[in-house]
């Protein structure tokens, strides 16, 4: 049986759970700072909107444009962070932990994953100026970088897409189905507000570049969502319940953390046709 390659495995494995969860949200300028609370922000909404502000009880519902400001105004002024993420995806399980930085015109990031479905060795992936660098045991320690820019490329688009906050609000907007918020709970000695969203995910992906081949069988009827937000109104958690199809569990934490995150030296990297043309010499 012809055995995919890790590189192709990891990289296919590892967008998906990214584009649901938004990890590469993608922050704005910077601007004035909202210290404010997510309730204390949808009461304000509520002010403006001529509505009668008052507390979320446990339980209230959400209006949906609401809630998917919510989520932008928590990647509007955000700056960098450590995050971890466990997803089981399509029978493959992966636990990664790393940095992200939010204040450039496009995102950052540098994760370790690991994967015994993807063999024993940690993987490592960089994002740097829209092109992601993937360290996998197939092309000897070195990178494999791909353009997200670049024509052609398979995953550009799908990651592309995940990075782009309209594109990431229209997605959810399309899928949403119900917003409840679920009330304040202790997270590590932390207190969080808890919102529970379910969404349609074939509607959320539907305009999302490189998933239109995807079949409605293979999603779940339904994905349910849910955010912790701190005081200051940041996505501090997140779990999404795919289904059958598996489930991501993500955290955020010490926001405004020291991060290092750099390309990697240029004789370290590989390109898919550096690939290609190799493997044309050795056949």
């Amino acid at each position: 049986m012809k055995r995919t390659p890790t590189w192709r495995r990891t990289a296919v494995a590892a967008v998906l759970p990214l584009a649901l969860t938004g990890l590469a949200a993608c922050g704005g300028e910077e601007s004035a700072e909202d210290t404010s609370s997510a309730s204390a922000q949808l009461e304000e909404q509520g002010d403006e909107d001529g509505e009668e502000a008052g507390g979320l009880e446990a339980g209230d519902p959400v209006p949906d444009d609401d809630f998917v400001a919510l989520m932008a105004a928590s990647f509007e002024d955000a700056t960098t962070a450590r995050t971890t993420m466990t997803s089981e995806t399509a029978g493959t399980t992966i636990s990664a932990e790393g940095v992200v930085d939010y204040t450039g015109k496009t995102p950052a990031m540098r994760m370790t994953m690991e994967s015994a479905e993807l063999g024993d060795e940690p993987i490592e992936m960089i994002l740097v100026d829209n092109v992601m660098y993937m360290q996998v045991p197939d092309l000897g320690g070195k990178y494999l970088s791909m353009d997200l820019d670049e024509p052609g490329n398979p995953l550009g688009p799908m990651m592309t897409d995940s990075m782009d906050p309209s594109k990431q609000a229209e997605m959810m907007r399309a899928g949403l189905e119900s917003v409840t918020f679920v009330g304040e709970e202790d997270v590590d000695g932390e207190s969080l507000e808890r919102y529970s969203a379910t969404l349609d995910p074939s509607a959320a992906l539907e305009g999302m570049q490189g998933m239109e081949g995807v079949p409605k069988s293979m999603m779940p009827e339904q994905m349910q969502s849910d955010t912790w937000f701190d005081d200051d109104g940041r996505v501090r958690r997140m779990v999404i319940d795919m289904g059958e199809l598996g489930s991501t569990e993500m955290s955020m934490d010490d926001w405004g953390a020291d991060v290092d995150i750099e390309a990697p030296p240029a004789g370290q990297v590989t390109t898919m046709d550096d690939m290609m043309g190799s493997m044309t010499q050795m056949s």
